[in-house]
């Protein structure tokens, strides 16, 4: 280090460019540099370094955000589909001109849906795009137009080898084991819903414990909410009359009167006796399209119905 004094020449100052010095008058002294502040190094990035930590930052930033232009997997539950085509021994089967197949992917890993003639269930499990569906349960109506008790049978058959699913757009496809599609369904696009006041319902299934049921072949079981906060119809023997009130979603329908008819086919009696306990716990009711479902005060499914043309 280079020591300034008082008597230092000017000219010699010229070469000293590390130390500091202070004027005073005409005289020059040497600095402390204990008490002078010394200028803090600036700490300048390598180049493009700047660039890299905007970038990290960003990107940090989108994916918290999940915002990185990726369109999410395209998941199955709430959704709905109607079957367009199924595969058996090989051999690809066109749905029954007139009938309507349809699966729906439910919450708690439950399917439900209608198999052409009956309504049927079971629980499924996705893990990626691979898929388990169990056994279905149904309700055992019987229809006698031709082939449709066969499709039915079909399909349910095969739902239950479906290993892998895949979706593109509107167009959803189930596979077996061998990734051979087996079934091939199209969105379904839901109408809009019937009013539950003035439509006149009928009866599909009624459920007991942990029991679906169907409406004994040949009984109509129906109910038609009027404006007057009345319910009726047919309790698939005699005719009913009940009061009920809705708030929202919640409806209470009190003690039911009917007709006192006996009718002698196996089964109605109780049918109709189970019908009316039943729609008398009903506490809440959800209408999705032209199907009315009915549910206890612990929101369990009693009494489902579909919407008469």
């Amino acid at each position: 280090m280079i020591k300034i004094h008082k008597w230092t020449p000017f000219a010699i100052l010229k070469r000293i460019t590390a130390n500091f010095f202070v004027v005073t008058g005409s005289f020059i002294y040497s600095s402390d540099s204990s008490i002078c502040m010394r200028p803090r190094k600036k700490k300048i990035p390598p180049p493009g370094c700047s660039s890299l930590v905007v970038a990290v930052i960003l990107i940090t930033c989108l994916l918290a955000a999940g915002c990185t232009g990726q369109a999410p997997e395209p998941g199955l539950n709430g959704t709905g589909w109607t079957l367009t085509g199924y595969v058996v021994n090989g051999t690809a089967v066109p749905v029954l001109t007139g009938t309507k197949v349809t699966i729906d992917f439910g919450d708690g890993g439950r399917i439900t849906g209608t198999a052409g003639c009956n309504r049927y269930f079971a629980s499924y499990e996705v893990k990626g795009t691979a898929i388990t569906i169990g056994p279905a349960g149904s309700t055992m109506m019987y229809c006698g137009s031709p082939g449709v008790m066969e499709q039915e049978s079909a399909y349910l058959a095969v739902l239950n080898q479906a290993k892998t699913f895949t979706i593109d757009g509107d167009r959803l496809s189930l596979s077996d084991a061998k990734g051979t599609r087996i079934l091939s369904f199209a969105k379904t696009v839901p109408p809009a819903p019937e009013p539950l006041v003035g439509t006149n319902w009928t009866l599909n299934s009624f459920h007991t414990a942990d029991a679906v049921s169907s409406v004994i072949a040949d009984t109509t079981i129906t109910a038609i909410f009027g404006d007057d906060g009345r319910v009726s119809g047919s309790a698939g023997c005699n005719r009913y009359f009940a009061q009920y009130n809705v708030t929202g979603t919640s409806l209470s329908i009190g003690p039911a009167g009917s007709t006192k008819m006996f009718c002698g086919t196996p089964g109605m009696m109780k049918q109709e006796s189970t019908f009316m306990t039943l729609l008398n716990q009903a506490k809440t009711f959800t209408i999705d399209g032209d199907r009315l479902s009915l549910s206890d005060a612990k929101g369990t499914t009693i009494l489902t119905f579909s919407a008469n043309a």
